[in-house]
């Protein structure tokens, strides 16, 4: 199904950059409907638009808005994404298929950077995750403990493509809490741009030199209530790029006790599913403690992870509610995961915030492990390797 139509500018609603959000008059129904555009260019009260209205007529929940294509009256040829030595396609052979400048390309100047066979993540931290909505709640949590700390956002390409959908990106950045983007695959539009998730993890260390990467899924994640067909999935690349690449992968979980799915019900069946089954390497697992009948439930699940043998299940007492009061109000806009408040279902922001507040206090001894062993991160045997990092700090998991 791909329904395309044509609508008139009647009013433009909002600007930010990358993203215009608009209200067109809709030929075929005579109404007045919101469209996104992605151009880098402005549109005006009159303009005849070509609109893709086939998420919206599925009754999709992502974003709720039409996509504009372009002008339906464009006389001439006009770049509506102008890059300056780029020639790899992103969205390839799309109608939107656009040319970006990626960090890694010939004529990019960090091309002799990427040109090097042995580049490491030097041990740098990935706090990994799966829905976009607790990227501010994680992202402030860290600058809170660490306000120095340059974070960067790495983008994979399973949700969204263009990054300018986010409205958290764009209010992270504005606010100062995030240093730099990075999106990779076929996501685009961030800061900096990508081929591939374990360049994009190595841009964001040695071309914009994080401290801290963040590498959350994008808004718009799909699922079809089966084991293998989420956008979730993803993250076990993401793991084994983060392993491979000598960094430090630590993942929030997908917990809730609001969802009325009983796949999601606690630890989400994506989280559940992706560790034991496609997570070939080990990641560190931040597990609340919330002090309340819950814990049976997770402690349950947990056990279930725990025969494994191959993940690190860290657990934390969960943050108070009035510092998620506190960081929202700081943050200007509310937070809310799959239509709910924080109010309304708390875990998983607590949840973001644990495994900020554990990242933070472990990142110094995290350097000194790093600068006592090169490799010790990037060593095929992870879980020794993080084993030995408690050890050394004394930390029990």
């Amino acid at each position: 199904m791909l329904c395309l139509t044509v609508g008139t500018v009647v009013r433009v609603v909002e600007r930010r950059s990358g993203m215009q959000l608009l209200e067109v008059q809709i030929a075929v129904t005579d109404t007045k409907e919101l469209a996104v555009s992605f151009a880098h260019e402005p549109h005006a009260i009159g303009e005849n638009l070509i609109v893709n209205t086939t998420a919206v007529r599925l009754h999709l929940g992502t974003g709720g808005y039409h996509l504009v294509v372009g002008k339906a009256d464009a006389g001439s040829e006009i770049d509506l994404f102008p890059n300056q030595w780029g020639h790899v396609m992103k969205m390839r052979y799309s109608p939107w298929q656009l040319a970006v400048d990626t960090v890694e390309e010939q004529d990019s100047p960090f091309h002799e950077l990427f040109a090097q066979q042995d580049l490491s993540l030097q041990g740098t931290p990935v706090l990994i995750g799966e829905l976009h909505s607790l990227l501010p709640a994680a992202v402030i949590a860290l600058k809170q403990n660490e306000p120095q700390a340059k974070i960067v956002y790495v983008m994979p390409d399973a949700a969204s493509l263009p990054i300018s959908l986010s409205g958290h990106v764009h209010q992270l950045q504005q606010l100062g809490y995030l240093d730099a983007t990075i999106t990779t695959g076929h996501a685009w539009g961030g800061d900096r741009e990508a081929v591939t998730i374990h360049s994009g993890l190595l841009a964001a260390r040695h071309v914009e030199h994080a401290d801290i990467i963040v590498c959350i899924l994008g808004p718009g994640v799909a699922g079809t209530g089966t084991p293998y067909a989420f956008s979730g999935i993803q993250l076990a690349e993401v793991i084994h790029a983060v392993s491979a690449l000598g960094g430090f992968p630590m993942m929030i979980p997908r917990i809730s006790f609001a969802d009325a799915r009983r796949r999601h019900f606690g630890i989400s069946h994506h989280t559940t599913v992706l560790l034991k089954r496609f997570a070939l390497r080990p990641v560190v697992l931040a597990m609340p403690q919330m002090g309340n009948d819950f814990d049976a439930v997770l402690d349950q699940q947990i056990v279930e992870l725990q025969k494994l043998d191959k993940h690190i299940i860290i657990r934390g007492m969960v943050a108070d509610r009035s510092r998620i009061a506190s960081m929202e109000k700081e943050y200007g806009f509310g937070f809310t995961t799959m239509g709910r408040s924080w109010q309304a279902d708390p875990v998983p922001f607590q949840t973001a915030v644990i495994a900020a507040d554990l990242l933070s206090h472990w990142r110094a001894d995290l350097a000194k492990v790093f600068s006592d062993d090169p490799q010790c991160f990037s060593s095929r045997d992870k879980l020794a390797a993080l084993d030995l990092f408690w050890t050394r700090n004394e930390e029990q998991p």
